[in-house]
């Protein structure tokens, strides 16, 4: 009896979908640990970008 009664009130474990609908969702609702990820990624990413700018304005120039 008191399996039913546990199972009536049972929540389902549902797992949220990591989509947000956009920058401040997802700063507003991501884990620190997602955040901190994200924010590491772009930061690497946006320093090879200017790298490689870099690179190119320096061959454009003929500098060493």
């Amino acid at each position: 009896m008191m399996d039913k009664i546990k199972a009536i009130f049972k929540r389902e474990k549902t797992k949220r979908v990591s989509d947000y609908s956009g920058l401040s969702d997802f700063l507003t609702h991501a884990p620190e640990a997602t955040k901190k990820e994200a924010m590491l990624k772009a930061a690497r990413l946006a320093n090879e970008d200017q790298m490689r700018t870099f690179d190119k304005a320096r061959l454009k120039v003929g500098a060493n």
